[in-house]
């Protein structure tokens, strides 16, 4: 338990705050470790109140804040890390505002420093909570119910990865022995029955027995597969259950899964302002360099959600070449395909789909088949609610 702290500073700020409450506030900044966090409180003219270091936990810190500052402190500042989403979420459940800032640009900013030290950093990002925010990103933390769907999806991707790489990996080895297992057409269920067939070659060509070797790397494929089986049993349920999902299964080529990557990827509409902001923040959106008279466009930025991207640009491809139904959306994207390429195309279509999924979201319409049709159907409900 944190010990009340009596020096001159803090003294000084309570008695500022009874007389006048706008002169007693306080500006904390957290510089969050995986076992301790510094902390760096400033006053309203930028002077360090007080600097000290404690357990990162959200019930000591706002215990510590409560003791000494009352509730005189205006904002608490960090960057985003793997600690972020816990206090953030701690230290908002006690009453605190909490400003959570994109580590890259917070970096930047402490860069100028010569030193680099916690509490160097924690008095900066208070300064930056007290001055800079209006020029640094404050980063949207999810809510929990959203951070337990999307460590499902990311569950369900690394098992697919690793079965995948195993599988790779048996078919890597029995390549040395001339053992040819066929990737892709035939079905993953029956995997384990070609792996053993080329076995059994092998032995009676060489008289080489690598069973009791691959046999067990198949079992935990078997397990690999059942466990993202379930997993993705209980997404389509979860989809299913959730009438904006339901909208973006609509749009052919999407599934339950990029429904949930999408729809958890975002979670607060009204926080953008345009539908194209949501591919720059999927980092869909092509680099833009601009320097006196040059102007150069580069390859997409990548600096979103990793695997909500894989996930539309997935998407994208079957809709490209697999889907039967005409859309106006497929029918741009091969006109596109034949000019740039099918790789480009795949990712401006999935560039596509976020923003009209973004669209059917904010809007609350469904998807059209029809470019023609898109309008005339968001003014019928846009009436249908008024």
């Amino acid at each position: 338990m944190t010990k009340k702290i009596s020096n001159p500073e803090i003294l000084a700020v309570r008695a500022a705050a009874e007389t006048d409450p706008a002169r007693g506030r306080v500006w904390v900044g957290l510089d969050v470790g995986l076992k301790s966090t510094a902390v760096c409180v400033l006053d309203g003219d930028g002077k360090v109140v007080h600097q000290c270091s404690m357990k990162t936990h959200p019930t000591e810190i706002g215990r510590y804040l409560a003791k000494n500052f009352a509730s005189n402190v205006a904002v608490v500042g960090m960057e985003t890390g793997a600690m972020s989403v816990h206090l953030s979420g701690g230290l908002r459940r006690l009453g605190y505002q909490v400003a959570v800032m994109d580590a890259l640009q917070v970096h930047r900013v402490l860069s100028l420093k010569r030193n680099k030290t916690d509490a160097n950093d924690a008095r900066g990002i208070a300064e930056i909570t007290r001055t800079g925010r209006d020029y640094l990103t404050e980063v949207y933390v999810k809510s929990a119910a959203c951070y337990e769907v999307r460590a499902q999806l990311i569950m369900r991707h690394r098992l697919v990865q690793q079965r995948l790489a195993n599988e790779n990996m048996i078919r890597g080895l029995l390549r040395v022995y001339g053992g040819r297992v066929e990737p892709g057409a035939k079905s993953a269920a029956t995997y384990r029955d070609r792996v053993i067939e080329q076995l059994m070659q092998i032995q009676d060509r060489d008289g080489l027995n690598m069973r009791p070797r691959i046999l067990p790397v198949l079992d935990l494929c078997e397990r690999l597969q059942a466990d993202a089986e379930r997993i993705e049993t209980e997404l389509e349920m979860l989809a299913a259950a959730n009438p904006i999902c339901r909208r973006f299964m609509a749009v052919p080529g999407l599934g339950a899964i990029t429904a949930l990557s999408f729809f958890t990827a975002i979670e607060e509409p009204s926080r953008f302002h345009r539908a194209d902001d949501v591919a720059a923040y999927l980092g869909l959106t092509p680099r833009v360099y601009q320097s006196g008279e040059s102007l150069t466009h580069g390859k997409i930025s990548k600096m979103g959600n990793r695997l909500t991207r894989t996930h539309l640009v997935t998407a994208a491809t079957v809709l490209l070449s697999a889907t039967k139904t005409f859309s106006s959306l497929k029918d741009w994207g091969l006109r596109l395909a034949k000019k740039v390429g099918f790789n480009k195309a795949k990712v401006a279509v999935a560039r596509k789909l976020a923003i009209i999924l973004f669209g059917m979201w904010r809007d609350g319409t469904h998807f059209q088949f029809k470019a023609e049709t898109v309008e005339p159907h968001r003014q019928m409900m846009q009436a249908a609610r008024a």
